[in-house]
């Protein structure tokens, strides 16, 4: 029972996380939600969110915000008659924007900075936001491709077996099995040219290096499946080697690759995080957990650019093992009877 909560609590915050991630643009943005310019009423917010963006049009306010991303923030001080009303987000400032009256700002809710600003006067807040995404596609994406070269390794390892398992496959798996997965994606990143590294190479370079897990998974399956009592009937009746493996063994080999996948997605935004960390993966300004966490390291004393950036990955990274703990559960008949 106690697993179960687990399970649901990581499910709420990864599903809370999901919809943060993709709201962002409307929660943490200084263009506006709601504005009246010169007589007209813009959603300029909005235009950022897909697919809102592909169907609103050309948009004045977004135009002026380029050429002063304050301009909003001042006008108080500096008030523009052609400006009516206005509603900004509740985290009022962009992810990349800069103020250098909030240099190293500690947390605040005056100044609606909740999350404090960094050492270049952005929003710590928005940056999280918008990071969440970074996460969560390099989280999913990454294992989503290394399981389909692990599965598709491992499955033909373990249904074809003979001298193409254990000359060619097999050894393939322990070769690539044999270099630590943090350090291989970190010597890929650190070769390339920092202009690539974004979060779509990313994803690319965790998934071509960690896909060994799913294929020792995919392929014990398939040996202990191939020779099971429904696939012999299914070759008596005449199916075809490929129906055998794709209708009939691989659907009753998912129930260990996806509570193995549930694992690897929590090691994919560890590992994006800890390299970010180290500055060879998403580059500045591009907003990632890992690169806001880098920057506690050059001044201790502002504790805020660690704790909350600190404190996300921490509890992504349980919410997504709470959660294969659970499909693990829930899948496995013999603990279903435990709880029982």
């Amino acid at each position: 029972m106690a697993r179960r909560k687990g399970a649901a609590l990581g499910l709420g915050f990864l599903i809370l996380l999901c919809l943060a991630a993709y709201f962002a643009p409307i929660l943490a943005n200084n263009k506006p939600l709601f504005i009246r310019f010169d007589g007209r009423v813009h959603l300029t917010a909005f235009r950022d969110l897909f697919p809102l963006g592909l169907v609103l049009g050309k948009d004045p306010v977004s135009l002026r915000l380029q050429k002063d991303p304050d301009w909003l923030l001042n006008l108080k001080s500096l008030p523009d008659p052609r400006v009516g009303e206005v509603l900004l987000p509740p985290v009022p400032y962009g992810p990349l924007q800069q103020r250098l009256e909030d240099t190293n700002a500690p947390p605040s809710v005056g100044a609606r900075h909740y999350l404090g600003c960094d050492d270049s006067g952005r929003d710590v807040a928005s940056r999280m936001l918008h990071g969440a995404k970074v996460s969560l596609l390099v989280g999913l994406l990454a294992v989503g491709l290394s399981g389909l070269i692990g599965v598709a390794v491992g499955a033909l390892a373990g249904y074809a077996g003979g001298w193409l398992d254990r000359f060619v496959l097999s050894r393939a798996i322990e070769v690539m099995a044999c270099f630590p997965t943090f350090f291989l994606i970190l010597t890929v990143v650190a070769m390339m040219d920092p202009k690539y590294l974004n979060i779509w190479t990313i994803t690319l370079v965790i998934a071509v290096t960690s896909w060994t897990g799913m294929a020792r998974y995919a392929r014990a399956e398939f040996m202990r499946l191939k020779g099971a009592d429904f696939v012999t009937a299914s070759l008596a009746l005449g199916a075809s080697p490929w129906r055998l493996a794709l209708a009939h063994i691989l659907p009753n080999a998912l129930t260990p690759l996806l509570v193995n996948a549930s694992f690897e997605v929590a090691g994919a935004v560890l590992f994006e995080a800890a390299i970010s960390f180290l500055g060879v993966g998403v580059q500045p300004p591009d907003p990632s957990w890992g690169n806001i966490l880098n920057l506690v390291t050059r001044a201790w004393d502002e504790w805020w650019l660690g704790l909350f950036p600190g404190a996300a990955i921490f509890l992504t990274v349980l919410s997504y093992n709470l959660v294969g703990e659970g499909i693990r559960d829930a899948l496995d008949p013999r603990l279903n009877g435990e709880h029982q």
